[in-house]
Parts: structure tokens; C-alpha cells; sequence
């Protein structure tokens, strides 16, 4: 019922438990469609090839040839490559950061639900910012997690462009959920933060110095698309301990489900 898309790159910098997320997505999910760059293909296949639980039934790569540095739509059109090459009737966008949690049966009710209308819609799914540790967090929010498969697209919509065409990063981060035309997808519920339905676990602010590595990367990215340069040297604001949303959220353990 369910494929998952995500996208893997920098893989040499990467420092994630593979076996860890897919033993959480596959819990949930009936596929995984990973996206990469094209120079980067060999690698990230190599490396999911050496999971255990890597199934070619299962798990599949796609890649693209797009450039970072001269495009600035470049995460969107990656994730809507793993988009597309999902095959089975609704899809669910993760990122490695993140898990899937909640009763299994619940997340099924929602995909029912989408699948009764006759146009692609989505439901949003609740996200928690974990912060530190796994007892507190920081952030709860809702994001276009879940939707059909077909009609669905991942993109920059339509109104996030400024007077002279260029992007507006204020409205777009190039990865909304949309229709052919630009449009956002239609949404058909919003589900509620509750211990037993679904929602994404984000795990980027465990361990703040790590994410500081990678916002090196990410923060060149984000000025680029606020600037429309490319800049190697632009450095980021560094995350700071002792944020003062920090508080616990009081979810049983374990947080999420995992395959045996």
C-alpha cells in the first residue's frame, strides 16, 4: 500500500545507521525508493546493497544529473525523482533523519481515507523535534508527509516566485508537495499529536555538533537560494545549546517500531 521516498547523498560524510532506518521504515512501509546524484550511484547502491535488510524487491535507487551549484531546485526535483519511481498507491516522504511512529494500524486508517477520494490529496502528519536526547524536544508541527502517489509531485509551488521570476525562499524551499500546475496538493486532514497515531520522529537535534557538520552543507544551499549565488565559503550561524523550548514530551518508549 505504502512506498517511502527519500534522497542519499554525500555519502562519504554520511554518518547514519542504514540498518537502523530501514528496520524502522520497512516496519511501516511496503517499499523504499532512495534517490541520489548520478556521480554518486555506485556508492549509495553499494552501501544499501550491505544492509541486512536489504531486499531488490524492496529497496531501490534511482539517480539524477543535477548540479548544486548552478541549480537551485535541485532537492526538489531529487525528491520528486524518488516520487516518481514509486509504484504502489500512496506515498510517504521521510528523510534519514526521521522515523516513523505510531500504531501501524492507524497510519493504514489514514491511507484508506486518502484513497477514497478520487483526486491526489494528502494527509499532514504530526513531526516532533527531538532535542539533545530522546525525553525532550523542542518543536511539534505538521507536515505534507502522506499522500497518493499519483498526480503528486515534489517541487517549488507556484507562487513562490519574487517580480523577476527568481525564487522566493520566504515561500518555497523547492520541495512542496504539488500537482502538475504548481499547485499545492489538496489536504484532507490533519492528524493530531497522540501517543498511538502516526507520526514523524525527527532525530536532526540529538547531537547539535554533528548537526552543525552538516549545516556546513545545508547553509550553503539555503544562501544560495536567498541570494541566487552559489558561495563555497559562506559559513553558517552555529546551532547553540540551551534552547529555551527544550521540555519533556512524556511519550512512551521506544519511540518507534523497528523490524527484528
Amino acid at each position: 500500500m505504502i512506498s517511502l521516498y527519500t534522497t542519499l547523498f554525500n555519502i562519504d560524510k554520511l554518518d547514519v545507521d542504514l540498518d537502523e532506518v530501514f528496520s524502522n521504515w520497512l516496519y511501516y512501509v511496503d517499499e523504499i525508493v532512495i534517490a541520489t546524484f548520478r556521480w554518486e550511484h555506485e556508492k549509495v547502491r553499494d552501501r544499501i546493497f550491505k544492509s541486512k535488510f536489504y531486499d531488490p524487491k524492496k529497496i531501490g535507487v534511482v539517480s539524477r544529473h543535477l548540479e548544486i551549484e548552478t541549480d537551485i531546485y535541485w532537492e526538489g526535483k531529487l525528491k520528486n525523482a524518488a516520487l516518481q519511481n514509486c509504484r504502489k498507491d500512496i506515498a510517504l516522504q521521510c528523510d534519514l533523519d526521521e522515523r516513523i511512529s505510531g500504531k501501524k494500524e492507524h497510519l493504514e486508517i489514514c491511507c484508506k481515507a486518502i484513497l477514497d477520494n478520487d483526486f491526489p490529496c494528502s494527509i499532514m502528519l504530526p513531526t516532533i523535534d527531538l532535542y539533545e536526547d530522546l525525553d525532550h524536544y523542542i518543536n511539534i508541527g505538521h507536515k505534507w508527509y502522506l499522500h497518493t502517489r499519483e498526480g503528486s509531485n515534489r517541487g517549488s509551488v507556484n507562487w513562490a516566485r519574487k517580480e523577476d521570476g527568481s525564487l522566493d525562499p520566504e515561500k518555497s524551499d523547492t520541495c512542496e508537495l504539488i500537482d502538475k500546475k504548481g499547485n499545492l496538493l489538496p489536504c484532507i486532514g490533519k492528524v493530531d499529536f497522540y501517543k498511538e497515531n502516526p507520526k514523524i520522529i525527527h532525530l536532526g537535534f540529538l547531537d547539535l555538533e554533528q548537526r552543525n557538520k552538516v549545516n556546513q552543507f545545508w547553509g550553503k544551499v539555503w544562501n544560495h537560494r536567498s541570494t541566487g549565488e552559489f558561495d563555497k565559503d559562506h559559513k553558517p550561524e552555529k546551532i547553540k545549546i540551551g534552547d529555551k523550548r527544550k521540555q519533556k514530551h512524556n511519550l512512551s518508549k521506544p519511540l518507534w517500531q523497528n523490524l527484528k
